[in-house]
């Protein structure tokens, strides 16, 4: 019913011939950034000598509290008591739903606010700054050793004891083997981590990567949460994964599944204490019932689609508006490495013989799109044409004489006839909700044009979860789905992840030869200069060869219901966390 229902509102939208949309300004508790956001100025780690005890790093804002020493004072100060209040968020999905480091990353721990990260983003900035760790990540002289350094005194829930360097090391050694389906699974899988102390640590990775600790110990990519060892050895994987326990400001209550999560605030934690008692996180995906459950009060927070917003703004929402979250489109499946068992040379955008072909179809499904159209009369406004389905957003990896596809569909027709399709073909466009994305909208909208060249196409709804499994087992060759990046403090935090054969994330797009190669440089890389260099021959190889169909920047919705009063969420960050920070009216 639904699908038959966004795909007779996409028709008529995309028929129309006037502007509907109307984009208002944010409110002013969330801060848009520019276009595109500003690099952090802290990319590359200081470098430290591993006999050298590291010292706290400068941040732009203070960072959290100094750890108390133990023996002498606690490290919690009073706090004013949570209120009695609940506060309920609506989101897409739980993940996985087996809440330990080997499991589903990110989409799932970013939205847990029982477990904390060893760093995290400044809300303005997004430079890193310390969370359970002491000072900024600490790096030897051949920037292959990270040298950590925990705050002391922190607790976990429950009286499971104080975190320490054992304690990390654990969650970290569980991401790495062959079984878990974490993203940063090829990374971890290559580190060795000692314990150097109770609260030390050193990881020694086979490479320098710059970028290793912002993007796997980081909130901002939220993908290992720091885990108690003795209560997950003692209770077992199993139970620890659906009772999980942590050193958040909230902690574990009980856990439905498919359903709801629902947590308690912390008293007097060390970080923050929530100005709420009790937060409940339920999964709704249809957006009628998620205006509705905003609208009576049953719901507080929630995502809202852009092409919801009038409506949502009719009915009197508090709708807030976070700009440049990243870019959206779709991607083409089936771009593998030749050596891959599920690699299929007959895919029409792959064509293994035939490579010029194979680029004039990639080329043909771009210029069948009207990427302005979809803007204005599909997600509202709320957006704008973007050259590639990547993040340049430092003037460095980017070339400005890049250019958004053109609309052209009798070009795109003449260009399917040369490459052999003068009928089109068949194939498969994957649907699936995703908190903070127009997912749906974009891959119906995108179908549409694509049947106006000749492309016959078959709709498969799915959920993310299963998706993703079929990304990382590289099931989908010949096949398109709705796909999207985050904006980064530079492109090289995560491309690794997303464009390459090392790829285990959601979003994995392509694998070609040359472009491992280039990026395995880029993120090895510790001269930022010429790690842009690189970053930007990439971007150029990805516009040149049309390697996914990008539609536009991503801006994020969210509806605030009558009792939520400020709330600062990460700038350019499409998850609903840092949920400990919403204060009540």
């Amino acid at each position: 019913m639904r699908r038959e229902w966004v795909n007779g509102a996409m028709a008529l939208a995309l028929s129309l011939s006037v502007f509907l949309a109307a984009c208002e300004k944010p409110a002013p508790t969330v801060k848009p950034t520019q276009t595109p956001p500003p690099a952090a100025r802290a990319t590359s780690p200081p470098a430290a000598k591993p006999t050298t005890k590291p010292s706290p790093a400068p941040t732009s804002k203070p960072p959290p509290p100094a750890a108390a020493n133990p023996a002498t004072e606690p490290l919690s100060k009073a706090a004013p008591a949570p209120k009695p209040n609940t506060v309920t968020v609506l989101v897409a999905n739980f993940g996985n739903e087996g809440f330990l480091p080997q499991n589903d990353s990110m989409t799932a721990f970013k939205l847990l606010p029982m477990y904390e990260a060893l760093w995290e983003d400044d809300p303005d900035t997004r430079e890193l700054r310390p969370m359970l760790a002491e000072t900024l990540p600490q790096w030897s002289e051949d920037n292959k050793t990270l040298y950590i350094t925990l705050r002391q005194g922190v607790q976990f829930h429950d009286g499971w004891g104080e975190l320490t360097a054992e304690d990390v090391k654990f969650s970290m050694e569980l991401v790495g083997p062959r079984d878990s389906v974490n993203a940063a699974k090829s990374d971890f899988a290559k580190a060795q981590v000692d314990t150097l102390g109770p609260y030390k640590l050193a990881v020694n990775l086979p490479a320098p990567d710059w970028a290793w600790a912002m993007k796997n110990l980081s909130t901002g990519r939220f993908v290992v949460p720091i885990v108690s060892k003795k209560y997950t050895e003692s209770r077992g994987e199993a139970e620890a994964g659906r009772r999980p326990v942590g050193t958040g400001p909230f902690k574990f209550v009980k856990h439905e599944v498919g359903r709801t999560l629902e947590f308690e605030a912390v008293p007097n934690h060390w970080r923050v204490t929530p100005d709420y008692k009790t937060l409940v996180m339920k999964v709704v995906t249809e957006p009628a019932t998620v205006l509705a459950m905003l609208r009576t009060g049953e719901a507080d927070i929630a995502t809202v689609p852009v092409s919801f917003v009038p409506e949502a703004r009719a009915a009197g929402l508090d709708v807030r508006l976070i700009r440049n979250v990243g870019t959206i489109g779709v991607g083409l499946g089936g771009q593998y490495l030749a050596s891959r068992d599920t690699f299929d040379p007959n895919v029409p955008w792959v064509l293994a013989k035939e490579p010029e072909k194979a680029l004039k179809v990639r080329k043909a499904l771009n210029l069948a799109v009207n990427r302005q159209e979809i803007i204005d009369k599909v997600l509202n406004g709320i957006g704008g044409p973007w050259p590639i389905l990547a993040s340049p957003n430092v003037d460095a990896s980017y070339d400005p004489s890049w250019k958004p596809y053109p609309y052209d569909p009798e070009q795109a027709k003449r260009l399917l006839a040369e490459a052999g399709f003068p009928n089109g073909f068949e194939t498969t466009m994957v649907q699936f909700t995703a908190t903070g994305h127009a997912s749906v909208e974009i891959a119906e909208a995108v179908a549409i044009y694509w049947e106006k060249i000749g492309i016959r196409v078959k709709r498969l709804p799915m959920d993310q979860p299963a998706h993703r499994t079929r990304q990382v087992g590289r099931k989908n060759a010949g096949v398109a789905f709705p796909v999207w990046r985050s904006f980064y403090n530079e492109e090289a935090v995560n491309v690794d992840r997303h464009f390459t054969s090392r790829g285990t994330a959601l979003n994995t797009l392509f694998e070609y030869p040359e472009i491992d190669g280039l990026l395995g440089k880029a993120v090895s890389e510790m001269n930022t200069e010429r790690r842009m260099a690189m970053t930007k021959e990439f971007h150029k190889l990805m516009y040149d060869g049309y390697l996914a169909v990008p539609v536009s920047l991503e801006h994020m919705a969210i509806g605030a219901g009558k009792k939520i009063g400020e709330w600062q969420v990460l700038t350019a960050d499409p998850f609903l966390y840092r949920s400990e920070f919403i204060k009540l009216k």
